[in-house]
């Protein structure tokens, strides 16, 4: 026989009629004021209206119509006290909340499941980590700040109630529906980061919902699809499922939620939900726990309540049992008409419909809806999505990966170019972010597979591997639910497992920690890092762990397997090579840096550069690194910060200069060296006792450049189609005075050839190779050219020319060669000289259409006409990179000759070069470019005398200050398609952009809360 639900009731009555003084939503600064506004309220609605108030009605602002009209029939006419939202987006959902406020009687109670945020529900909104990576944290100041920053955005969304924090204690692997919701299994943990979660909603405004009574953490099954078991006896329960509750509610939490749960030591009848049951609402939470704040019903659409019992039973048990609101009800009308025949026939006392009808009004007057405001919608997303709430995320995910296992330290990745590195990509196209932060630290090969792949195809993969020596590998597919295997296919465990005997593995885990139960032996991996997530902050921040960017310390806050227990993982504080982040990391507001995104496209608009790359970094952290424009003005794609420039001078402070540096290091040579120590000048004794460090510092006396070109030239018209082309006009240039017209001028035949060949083996530009002796020529000229004004400045292009050839006999190799290594040690793996042997020209910024000497558009070959005569290999010119690649360089420079975790130079080396003790009137240090007080240097005016760099004539910029700790680099090809086109220092756009960064820097403020 069907029993009657309303016989419980006198087990719960006592509880519910009782005194409110300790009851949490009662505002202690006016309860006077808070009561007097409750009764009013209260004493305006009929028994009806009063009874409608405990239903809280699920609302969506994706749906049609159709569903707008349904709530709103349910606002106006039956007087629902609140709406719980659902999926949509935030602007939708904004304007839906106040049509719903503009037709209820009474102010709605406003609520939301937002347990890592508004992401979790709404679109085009803030998505912070889930629970256990804040466990993996140990870091409860995190918790509290993301908890206070949820609460602004709901606020700012008119939501009252957050439906959080989770504080099951999740002690099952298998749980389907807590996991990764829960801060951990340990109680104490669970407990410290639940209060923080509270306390940082309701200390800014938002009620807090402690979820699931009596705790849902060690289930097998789903409340969503079936009535889960809790197996457990009450003493176990009482001491540890329920330990983080009891200290919230004597804590103050506002409100609770009660699970829908078989739990036979606690509620005999095992048909009988824990939401439906007077003994564990009523006599547990209210009589012997003494909560006092509203106790809410977890959804009563979810099948462990609406596969036992018909709606408008379950909602009348729900509220006998001694819920106050019932969440996401069906049949309102008829529960509510069925309430009230059951007050008037005497079933159910009044009185206890009028006491969780004014707990619903003190909690409405609490979070302000007594002076309810509509929601103001200018803005919305910018609020919503503020700098601060990003980097708050970006630290809780930094704080979170955790490293579980380091076999020999492996972590942070030290020689680099020892390292042939492959990517393998679990998911594919789901691990893009991933693979672009790996490859600003060095290069790496992709390789990309779906975890439910053939055999054959993983077959053929590991064939693919063979010339690796290590992966690392990203599982980008990990589901949270045991019964999925936790995204982990068999076979991709079966490959990793063959894998990881063949290679040094680094897996990466985005997602659930759990999912390392599916890889057999995971000690074998040389280290497992869990990711928590596959967002793209997780991806990057991950790769920027594995090389050192940032440090780690994270540590599981479950035991994922038997090999890995609770609080396991490895902490690093070295911060190896550049990290990367957003500017509000630093303290630095985007809004300071638009100013460079619009001079930049001020330079693309006057027509000063068609392109350019742009990369700022503070203490070694980029926090700027961008691609504006084309690589010409006509491109069909767009630039990238993975482009190649010609960064012409910049060669000498990038291959040259730490080239002379190791050299200096090692006590081969001084500053007072002379050049015929290592050069045979006996028939030039002028060029012979050059000082190396006056030709550093551009005071030797030598040439600024001759045009070595001229002398290969011939005013005869070859029979060589390609040489050919005549332009409308004559292009002068001068030197020495003199003026050289080009319109009948080509490269002779004596120097230069269509094809290759031992004889002509230098690259000049397409299809224009030099004689192999060209390379005697040029020196023989620079040694007959004449020594002026010794002592004085002169920026001088044959001294480093010079240089390269001292560095070349020592070192017995061309400078190319000597440099790779630097290169690679360093991961500038897209810095080198001749980019066409190993790049196409879509990744190659092209410079000039060369009128005069190569008749063609210089694409992929150097600039600069002397480099291009020695084969694209010279000390002043010829040099490729990308604005990454530079800074890591400049970053060396600035640590002093440090990076990666290996020392390249002497600290004291780098700080004799760009620092001489004295000047002379010259503002130039040994090899580098110095700022001068008068304006007159290229740096920013705000730069610091102990600053440094070099510029290059395409429209290049490398810059580095110790005492602000800056690195600024610009690319640009401002030559193409002209090299007179000189817009680019005119208008004084490097500068201006250098200045902003500065000023950006020094006005650095810490990112405040809201």
């Amino acid at each position: 026989m069907k029993r009657v639900f309303w016989v419980f009731f006198p087990l719960i009555f006592a509880q519910t009629i009782s005194a409110q003084q300790s009851n949490p939503l009662i505002s202690k600064a006016d309860s006077a004021s808070q009561m007097r506004w409750v009764d009013s309220v209260f004493n305006s609605l009929s028994i009806r209206e009063r009874i409608a108030q405990l239903f809280m009605v699920a609302a969506y602002s994706n749906k049609d119509d159709s569903h707008v009209m349904e709530i709103s029939q349910l606002v106006s006419k039956q007087g629902i006290g609140g709406l719980i939202f659902f999926q949509g987006g935030p602007v939708r959902q904004a304007r839906q909340t106040n049509y719903y406020q503009s037709l209820a009687k009474v102010p709605l109670l406003i609520g939301i499941d937002a347990e890592w945020g508004l992401g979790m529900r709404l679109d085009s909104t803030i998505s912070y980590p889930r629970q256990m990576a804040l466990g993996a944290t140990n870091d409860t100041l995190l918790t509290y700040q993301m908890a206070a920053d949820i609460a602004h955005q709901l606020k700012r969304m008119g939501i009252h109630i957050n439906f959080a924090p989770v504080i099951d204690i999740n002690t099952n692997p298998l749980n389907p529906v807590i996991g990764s919701r829960a801060f951990g299994q340990d109680m104490e943990m669970v407990t410290r980061h639940g209060m923080a979660y509270t306390k940082g909603l309701q200390e800014n405004g938002i009620l807090a919902c402690a979820k699931h009574f009596p705790g849902h953490g060690d289930t097998y099954d789903d409340s969503h699809l079936t009535l889960p078991l809790v197996p457990h006896s009450a003493n176990r329960i009482d001491s540890i499922e329920l330990y983080p509750f009891k200290k919230l509610f004597a804590a103050g939490v506002a409100s609770v939620m009660v699970a829908h749960l078989k739990i036979p030591s606690l509620e005999p009848d095992t048909l009988l939900p824990a939401s439906l049951s007077p003994r564990i609402v009523g006599q547990k939470l209210f009589g012997e726990l003494g909560f006092n704040g509203l106790a809410f019903t977890d959804a009563m659409n979810m099948k462990g309540v609406a596969d036992f019992y018909n709606p408008v039973d379950a909602n009348i048990r729900s509220l006998m049992a001694g819920n106050d609101i019932l969440l996401f009800p069906s049949k309102i009308e008829n529960t509510i008409k069925k309430v009230e025949q059951l007050i008037k026939s005497g079933q159910i006392p009044e009185e206890i419909i009028n006491i969780k009808c004014k707990k619903v009004l003190m909690a409405k007057y609490l979070v302000g809806l007594n002076k309810y405001r509509p929601i103001n919608i200018d803005r919305l997303y910018n609020d919503l999505n503020s700098p601060y709430s990003q980097v708050l995320r970006r630290k809780i995910i930094r704080n979170a990966i955790t490293v579980i296992h380091n076999a020999n330290n492996i972590l942070p990745l030290r020689g680099l170019d020892t390292l042939r590195i492959a990517y393998i990509e679990i998911g594919e196209s789901k691990g893009d972010a991933f693979r672009e932060q790996l490859e600003l630290y060095t290069a790496v090969h992709t390789f990309s597979i779906n975890p439910e792949a053939e055999q054959a195809e993983y077959d053929t993969l590991l064939t693919n591997l063979e010339p690796y020596n290590l992966i690392i590998v990203g599982y980008h597919t990990i589901e949270s639910k045991a019964a999925k295997g936790f995204g982990v296919s068999q076979q991709s465990s079966n490959f990793l497992f063959d894998l990881s005997f063949r290679k040094r593995v680094i897996l990466n885990l985005f997602g659930n920690p759990y999912s390392i139960s599916r890889f057999a032996n995971p000690l074998a991996f040389a280290a497992i890092i869990v990711s928590y997530d596959n967002s793209a902050d997780s991806q990057n921040l991950t790769a920027q762990t594995i090389f050192g960017g940032i440090p780690f310390s994270g540590r599981l806050s479950v035991t994922a397997s038997g090999l890995f227990s609770i609080n396991t993982g490895y902490a690093s504080n070295q911060r190896i090579r550049l990290g990367y982040s957003i500017p509000e990391e630093l303290g630095i507001g985007s809004e300071q840096l638009s100013e460079v995104d619009s001079l930049a496209m001020e330079i693309i608009r006057t027509g000063a550069a068609p392109g350019m790359q742009i990369l700022a970094a503070k203490d070694g952290v980029v926090f700027y690194n961008k691609a504006f424009g084309k690589p010409t003005y006509v491109s069909e794609y767009g630039n990238d910060i993975r482009m190649l420039y010609d960064i012409a001078s910049v060669t000498k402070v990038a291959a040259t200069l730490p080239s002379i540096m190791s050299l200096y290091n090692r006590g081969v040579l001084s500053f007072d060296s002379k050049l015929g120590q290592f050069i045979d000048l006996k028939n030039f004794p002028d060029k012979s006792k050059l000082l190396l460090g006056d030709i550093l510092r551009h005071q030797s006396g030598l040439q600024a450049w001759i045009p070595f070109y001229m002398n290969t030239l011939t005013s005869l018209e070859p029979s060589i189609p390609l040489w050919t082309e005549t332009f409308s006009q004559t292009h002068p240039y001068k030197f020495n005075g003199k003026r050289y017209a080009s319109r009948f001028a080509y490269p002779s035949p004596k120097f230069y050839r269509t094809d290759s060949s031992s004889n002509f083996p230098n690259n000049v530009a397409y299809r224009i190779y030099s004689l192999a002796s060209i390379n005697d020529s040029i020196y023989r000229w620079i040694n007959q050219s004449p020594i002026s004004d010794a002592g004085k400045y002169r920026y001088s292009d044959l001294g480093f020319l010079y240089l390269q050839k001292v560095i070349e006999t020592v070192e017995q190799k061309r400078l190319d060669k000597v440099v790779e290594p630097l290169y690679s040690k360093l991961g500038m793996n897209y810095t080198c000289f001749n980019p066409l042997l190993r790049f196409d020209t879509e990744r190659i910024a092209p410079t000039e259409h060369d009128p005069v000497f190569r008749k063609q558009l210089i694409w992929g070959h150097v600039h600069d006409p002397a480099a291009g005569m020695l084969g694209g290999v010279a000390g002043h010119a010829g040099l490729f990179a990308n604005a990454n690649d530079l800074a890591k360089l400049m970053q060396l420079y600035l640590n002093d000759g440090e990076y990666g975790g290996k020392r390249f130079f002497a600290p004291s080396t780098v700080k004799s070069f760009a620092n001489p003790a004295t000047t002379n009137g010259n503002r130039r240090a040994y090899g580098f470019d110095k700022p001068n007080a008068n304006g007159s240097s290229p740096a920013g005016t705000m730069a610091s005398p102990e600053s440094f760099g070099h510029t290059g004539f395409t429209g290049t910029m490398v810059w580095a200050d110790p005492q602000n700790g800056l690195v600024f680099i610009f690319l640009s090809n401002r030559v193409h398609p002209d090299a007179e086109n000189t817009k680019l220092s005119a208008m004084n756009y490097r500068t201006r952009i250098h200045d902003i960064f500065y000023r950006a820097i020094q006005s650095v403020s810490k990112p405040s809360g809201q």
